[in-house]
């Protein structure tokens, strides 16, 4: 196994732990929406609250970004899962795991380009910057990992 072996596997487990961390303190944000954690729990993103705002400009109801939260819980979800999954079959194999890197990607840069529509079309055009250079990161480490030797 070489060198790059490793730093691609670092790549994965970079975007791994990044999409858990964000997971992990969105969930806490649930939970605290929720009324399960007490208010000003000091592992919730603040994300929820900024989607509530933004739907409520268009809409009075409470069930709208509780269901679009959701949406994004389990997206993010299924993007640690799917980077698992890369990293402990391309660990197994001893070769990247070109199919399981595809579908992390694919999920992951999925859920960048819908956050980037959502902020155009609710004009949340501060948060929109970050969403791009994040897809930017993601689409520049999924290029490397492709492009580079094994």
């Amino acid at each position: 196994m070489s060198i790059l072996f490793f730093f691609k596997l670092g790549l994965l487990g970079l975007w791994a732990l990044w999409y858990l961390i964000a997971f992990s303190t969105n969930l806490c944000e649930s939970f605290e929406a929720l009324g399960i954690f007490r208010k000003a729990w000091p592992l919730a993103s603040g994300n929820f609250q900024a989607v509530s705002r933004a739907i409520n400009t268009y809409s009075t109801s409470r069930r709208i970004p509780r269901l679009l939260f959701a949406g994004v819980l389990c997206c993010q979800l299924l993007a640690v899962s799917l980077f698992a999954w890369a990293i402990v079959s391309s660990v197994l194999t001893g070769t990247i795991n070109f199919d399981a890197v595809n579908a992390a990607f694919a999920a992951a840069l999925s859920l960048w380009a819908a956050f980037m529509l959502a902020d155009e079309m609710l004009k949340q055009y501060d948060t929109e910057h970050p969403h791009v250079l994040f897809f930017m990161a993601q689409l520049v480490t999924f290029v490397a990992l492709h492009v580079l030797p094994s």
